[in-house]
């Protein structure tokens, strides 16, 4: 990579990662729509984490030896723990991509009870890990929206600086949690014939109501993004301990 591609790269993944935090601000409240599925036996008993259950629920070096986990924009006003809102629809065009481009965002159309944004690293990986907890149902609903919202959403444009995304693609689902969707895209940076595409990579796990949302950027453009696998088994054994236990 090139000194000017790798600085545009840096600035680049910088800007992305202050956006999942602080562009949420301004965020409407969702609603739920009781027309949405909702789950079934030891779902329906799962715990509704709260803010401090959600924080406790955060993977640490006990449950993956060498991760680091740091809170996003530390020392900031408001983005330090990444507090997430639910997403207006009206801020992403075509609007049948707004659960794809809420997702991207650890966010969705519905008010979360408690969230939780830490980026995790390991072994020279980082990945921006988002903890939300949703009421009962409403976990269950953003799932089925994204998943719906997969299958024709192609490509978007989102926020007030109309960032651009483009080939969408959903990709097989995790096997970790309750459900779970995964998809991949690329943000355009630069427009242009020698314009900077970004690679992301987005999974999205339930956990009874609580989802955890992983974020991946490729190291450089052209090189697809990973999201490591040990960190979403440790983190999902911590939440399955969590939303599943009957104390």
């Amino acid at each position: 990579m090139s000194r000017s591609i790798g600085r545009r790269h840096m600035v680049a993944l910088a800007s992305l990662a202050v956006c999942a935090t602080a562009c949420g601000g301004g965020h409407a409240e969702g609603a739920s729509t009781p027309s949405a599925t909702v789950g079934r036996g030891a779902e329906r008993s799962a715990r509704v984490l709260t803010q401090r259950q959600l924080e406790d629920a955060v993977v640490d070096a006990h449950d993956l030896p060498g991760v680091q986990v740091e809170e996003v924009g530390a020392g900031t006003q408001g983005a330090g723990n990444g507090v997430i809102h639910a997403a207006r629809r009206t801020t992403t065009e075509p609007s049948l991509c707004a659960p794809v481009s809420a997702a991207v965002d650890g966010a969705s159309g519905y008010s979360p009870v408690g969230s939780v944004q830490r980026v995790a690293g390991a072994k020279g990986r980082s990945t921006l890990l988002t903890l939300v907890s949703y009421r009962s149902a409403d976990g269950v609903r953003v799932i089925n929206e994204l998943r719906t919202a997969l299958k024709s959403c192609t490509a978007y444009t989102a926020g007030p600086m109309k960032a651009a995304y483009e080939d969408v693609e959903a990709v097989d689902g995790p096997p970790q949690g309750d459900d779970g969707v995964a998809f991949r895209l690329k943000l355009t940076v630069e427009p242009g014939e020698d314009g900077l595409k970004l690679p992301i990579s987005v999974m999205a796990v339930r956990h009874g109501s609580t989802l955890a949302i992983y974020k991946a950027l490729s190291d450089a453009p052209g090189t697809s993004a990973s999201i490591p696998s040990d960190l979403v088994d440790a983190q999902s054994r911590v939440l399955d301990a969590a939303v599943h236990t009957t104390r």
